[in-house]
């Protein structure tokens, strides 16, 4: 790995343990998110702010409210890194407010307006959230069955696209009838091909360079996850279309990880590592970058796609706490 890839690397490693001190007792699946949010910056955790920002969630949030579960460690960690920590935290919660008028009140709710916040200005929410409800209500319509409150979290992303909803839809249903030739998990897929709808370029394009580097990494020994975890990959393969290098770079960063306690026996398993792998893999393409060389509403959907793959995880960790508990 170059210099750049190993630092990454080992500031991971060291946000995972810090905030693990922090936030004792939490799911193994959560740290790694929290961690991410931190290295996405370039910033090493600090203990005392971690506990602050908690503190300052639990005070200002409901006695139910949804910032306080799942998404509350991550969003400490981004909420750590502001200037003004108190005036982001007014800004998620009326994002919020708004979102679970729109959406069913729930963790994606929260998990959207935490997204949300670092991308769009808290005036803007209203119209983003409208168009992003009836993105849902259309696809919805299209796959009653496999859409459920995680495809939320998404068709708010979506709403940040600079295609109309027509185009998005359309894009949404070609992507999704190639991606079944290969893949058999259709509520993987359906996530998927919203995460492709983001980019330019066709369907088949977009498709066929996610199943190379899928299949790329396969050839390599890693067997990628098909059911939430393949969504991360589609994150990554949009912020480049170079396949080699992509697959390097998460095959480097997963080699490093296999080595790391909590990776091991008794840690998380070898399919979680890859998709973590992954999500560093996408803190390598730099979003404020991007937004910076036009301002137009497909550079805020690229920076949307970076933060698909953390979304994921988060998804993900909700999902599987809400079956456990229903168990």
């Amino acid at each position: 790995m170059d210099e750049k890839v190993t630092a990454l690397c080992e500031s991971f490693i060291t946000n995972r343990e810090i905030i693990k001190k922090v936030f004792k007792g939490e799911s193994l699946l959560i740290y790694p998110v929290a961690a991410n949010a931190l290295v996405s910056h370039g910033v090493t955790a600090d203990e005392d702010k971690l506990k602050e920002c908690r503190k300052l969630i639990k005070k200002n949030s409901g006695a139910l409210s949804y910032l306080k579960g799942q998404v509350m460690m991550p969003f400490a960690a981004n909420l750590s890194m502001k200037e003004d920590p108190k005036a982001h935290f007014d800004k998620v919660l009326k994002i919020y407010n708004v979102a679970k008028k729109k959406f069913n009140r729930s963790e994606y709710s929260a998990l959207l307006a935490i997204l949300l916040a670092d991308l769009i200005h808290e005036d803007s929410c209203e119209a983003v959230l409208t168009r992003g409800k009836e993105l849902y209500d259309q696809i919805k319509m299209a796959h009653p069955f496999l859409t459920n409150e995680q495809d939320s979290v998404l068709a708010g992303l979506l709403a940040l696209s600079e295609k109309s909803n027509t185009e998005l839809i359309d894009d949404m249903e070609k992507c999704f009838d190639l991606l079944k030739i290969k893949f058999s998990h259709k509520s993987s897929i359906q996530s998927i091909s919203h995460v492709l709808a983001l980019t330019e370029g066709s369907a088949r394009e977009k498709v066929e360079h996610l199943n190379d580097l899928y299949d790329s990494l396969r050839e390599a020994g890693k067997k990628f996850g098909v059911y939430t975890e393949l969504s991360t990959l589609a994150a990554v393969s949009i912020l480049d279309n170079e396949t080699e290098r992509v697959r390097d770079r998460i095959i480097g960063i997963d080699d490093f990880l296999s080595k790391q306690k909590g990776y091991g026996l008794l840690g998380l398993d070898k399919k979680a590592r890859l998709m973590h792998a992954t999500m560093l893999t996408t803190d390598l393409y730099d979003s404020a970058q991007i937004a910076q060389t036009t301002a137009s509403a497909s550079a805020i959907a690229m920076a949307a796609a970076q933060s698909l793959a953390v979304c994921v995880i988060i998804t993900s960790t909700i999902a599987a706490n809400a079956a456990s508990t229903s168990n």
